[in-house]
């Protein structure tokens, strides 16, 4: 079975991984800050938290079995391509310190881990379920998690 957020040793695990974050945490990949990271990781938990009406790329991954292939069953690569509304560099929003990135991080996460009916359409992957975004939150974290020597 794949990891999800909604196993609780998967999720204990992405919890122990955020907790280990540190600014000097070392960037494997990328631009970001580690600020930023978590920004950008809370940003997909906003569209669980208050789901809005978002248009959906015009990409492969918003058809089945590109979607289902994406959250379950390939690995990201470095580098992969982010929807602009969660491209903290075209966002530019006002970031503050890890320690306040991390504990908004957090908090959001526990807000999703709350909601019992989710779904809320994603601006790659379209419409979602609970289960489909339970995988697709720990894959994002594991993600950039790992991009942080995390």
């Amino acid at each position: 079975m794949a990891n999800s957020i909604l196993q609780p040793a998967a999720l204990q695990h992405i919890e122990q991984r955020l907790a280990a974050l540190q600014e000097t945490s070392v960037r494997q990949w990328g631009t970001m800050t580690i600020a930023e990271m978590c920004w950008h990781c809370r940003q997909q938990l906003e569209f669980v938290l208050q789901p809005t009406e978002t248009k959906v790329l015009n990409t492969m991954f918003r058809y089945q079995p590109f979607t289902w292939l994406a959250i379950y069953a390939i690995p990201w690569p470095k580098e992969s391509p982010t929807a602009p509304s969660l491209d903290v560099k075209k966002a530019k929003p006002e970031v503050g310190t890890l320690l306040e990135e991390k504990a908004k991080l957090t908090n959001a996460l526990q807000a999703v881990l709350q909601k019992e009916n989710i779904e809320a359409t994603h601006p790659l992957f379209g419409k979602l379920g609970r289960k489909d975004w339970g995988r697709l939150i720990w894959k994002h974290l594991d993600h950039h998690l790992r991009q942080f020597s995390c």
